[in-house]
């Protein structure tokens, strides 16, 4: 799953755990629930082997976006829980922070099982993709409602 969702789902986590502990537990553990859903990755459209540089700076660009969100999230919304929200965050990006390197560098797995993450090929890269957005925009909204923003953070 790309860092987008990883990082909104973690913040609707932390959101509604409220305890920066349970969050980051909360965070790492949507973090393989996610990647157990099909979607499409970097490697959906190229031929196995390690990310490419293109790869990694649309990652860190998805990132830093999620985290903007997350953050405008905790300061415009009265209801926002911003110690639980940024460790819901960190869980959730930890495996790829400690994988994307180690796969790089090592061609190893620490956190992730391969045959628990579900990437599909160029053939349902559709379906791959809307899954994704779906994701994103469910935890984007969730995250707006449970935070109290209404109207008012716009």
């Amino acid at each position: 799953m790309h860092p987008l969702a990883h990082v909104l789902v973690g913040a609707l986590v932390g959101q509604a755990a409220n305890n920066p502990t349970v969050a980051a537990l909360g965070g790492l553990v949507s973090h393989a629930v996610l990647d157990a859903l099909p979607h499409t990755e970097g490697r959906s459209f190229r031929s196995p082997g390690p990310p490419t540089l293109p790869e990694f700076l649309e990652a860190g660009v998805e990132a830093a976006a999620g985290v903007t969100a997350a953050a405008w999230v905790v300061r415009a919304c009265p209801g926002a829980h911003g110690l639980a929200v940024a460790a819901g965050v960190l869980g959730a990006l930890v495996p790829d922070l400690i994988d994307q390197p180690l796969n790089l560098l090592f061609d190893v797995h620490i956190l992730h099982i391969p045959p628990l993450h579900w990437t599909v090929g160029r053939r349902h890269a559709l379906w791959g993709i809307l899954t994704q957005v779906v994701v994103a925009g469910f935890a984007a909204a969730a995250l707006w409602r449970i935070a109290s923003c209404g109207l008012s953070g716009l």
